[in-house]
């Protein structure tokens, strides 16, 4: 029965996906939630674990997938062994709100298999009061004080803005006494000084500032071609940044050993690992809020200013002085990054360390593939308007934020210097880390 349902559902798919033309190979649709859902089944349609696709349901009930993902969730559950009573579970409180990304189940437990027990309407504020502990689960507070559980992916912490600044008081200028001019010295001669050419940018040895900081490479200022006329909508059009300050980039990813760090020090959430990734492996299953959060208490710890970088750093470090499509050249070579079909050590079940693919000129690892890696900027569709300066583009209400460098996940289209991509700034997603940056200046 279930092999025919399973024929029946799949058969449907592919009457149903026939005008997508190119959708599903080389760069997909990056406008709107049907992206979104395609992201989300690309990533769980090779699993044979009834739990992912009970979670695409959760988030997507009547998604286009839905279909295929009941008769597997189904197929996979009655195949499997019968799962030992769930202990109860734990949860962290809080008391926050937050906003519902799409319209919600709320469960009487974390997890889809449980009784629904109220529902959520999307842009709705809910009161937040827990989180499961090493699960993606919330605990909320419904009308006449009930309470339940909504899967993380459905939930958005709100955007908080900054009041201004009070403006300082301007101090009164004291008359400076005149004073008697000095006879000016014969002048000297001064021999003109050679005239130097300036040099491209170049990458001073890497530091850090705790024994469990990243390793951060400074960078000196210089300009270059951001973008890409050949590619993406999103890509275009190319246009020249100048980047007229140093500044420092992570070395690596924030591997989960340094996130963990904070998670130690009460500033951080602890990120499930149930891939059983090594300290090595870089931090995952992040939004932009979680990012932000780091930065923050890493500067705290140690004086400095660090930071997300800006989208134009990001893609400044990554092309590393190269104006080809990767920074080694115009073709995906075996071996050199961290995504799926690339060549070299490669798994469908988890990323690779951080160091495990060669650095660019600039002394950079992973910048193609490993994970989606948060950067400061608000999302834009295009370039037109963007600053030519290096610095961050806040111009849109910033829901949703960029993501730069594929994964190890998506294939070699998205891997390359000027490839970018979105997501919901509060949503957390297996497939997105970052790397910090930090201020000189």
């Amino acid at each position: 029965m279930i092999k025919a349902i399973l024929a029946v559902c799949v058969l449907s798919l592919s009457l149903g996906l026939s005008g997508m033309g190119t959708a599903t190979a080389g760069i997909l649709p990056k406008d709107g939630e049907a992206q979104y859902e395609l992201e989300f089944w690309e990533s769980i349609k090779n699993s044979t674990h009834a739990e992912d696709y009970e979670a695409y349901l959760e988030a997507y009930p009547d998604g286009r997938f839905a279909p295929l993902a009941r008769a597997r969730a189904a197929r996979y559950k009655d195949t499997g062994p019968e799962p030992a009573p769930a202990p109860a579970a734990s949860v962290d409180d809080m008391d926050v709100y937050y906003d519902v990304v799409t319209k919600a189940n709320v469960r009487s437990q974390p997890s889809p298999r449980s009784g629904r027990v109220g529902e959520l309407d999307k842009g709705q504020r809910v009161h937040v009061t827990g989180r499961v502990r090493d699960k993606n689960w919330y605990r909320v507070e419904l009308a006449g004080g009930a309470s339940g559980f909504v899967f993380g992916e459905l939930l958005r912490e709100p955007r908080k803005t900054a009041p201004p600044a009070p403006k300082p008081t301007p101090k009164p200028t004291p008359t400076p006494t005149p004073k008697p001019k000095p006879e000016a010295p014969p002048a000297p001669v001064v021999t003109p000084p050679p005239v130097s050419r300036p040099t491209p940018a170049a990458a001073a040895p890497g530091s850090k500032d705790c024994d469990n900081c990243p390793e951060m490479v400074v960078l000196q200022p210089g300009s270059f071609v951001m973008g890409d006329d050949r590619g993406d909508r999103s890509e275009r059009p190319a246009h020249r940044v100048s980047i007229a300050h140093a500044f420092a980039i992570g070395k690596y990813e924030v591997t989960l050993g340094q996130w963990n760090a904070c998670v130690e020090a009460g500033s951080c959430r602890a990120i499930a690992n149930a891939a059983g990734l090594s300290e090595s492996s870089p931090a995952k299953d992040l939004s932009w809020n979680d990012a932000q959060q780091y930065v923050r208490w890493l500067s705290k710890l140690t004086g400095q200013n660090y930071r997300l970088p800006s989208e134009a750093e990001w893609e400044y470090a990554a092309r590393a002085g190269t104006s080809s499509r990767y920074w080694w050249g115009d073709n995906m070579q075996s071996g050199k990054a961290n995504c799926k079909g690339c060549g070299g050590d490669w798994s469908n079940e988890a990323p690779a360390d951080v160091d495990a693919f060669p650095a660019n000129p600039f002394g950079i690892y992973g910048t193609s593939g490993g994970v989606w890696e948060w950067v400061a900027d608000c999302w834009n569709k295009s370039y037109a308007g963007a600053p030519k300066d290096g610095s961050v583009w806040t111009q849109s209400d910033c829901r949703e934020n960029v993501i730069r460098g594929g994964s190890w996940r998506n294939d070699k289209t998205y891997a390359h210097a000027a490839s970018r991509f979105t997501y919901d700034t509060g949503v957390r997603y297996i497939l997105n880390g970052f790397r910090v940056a930090k201020s000189l200046r």
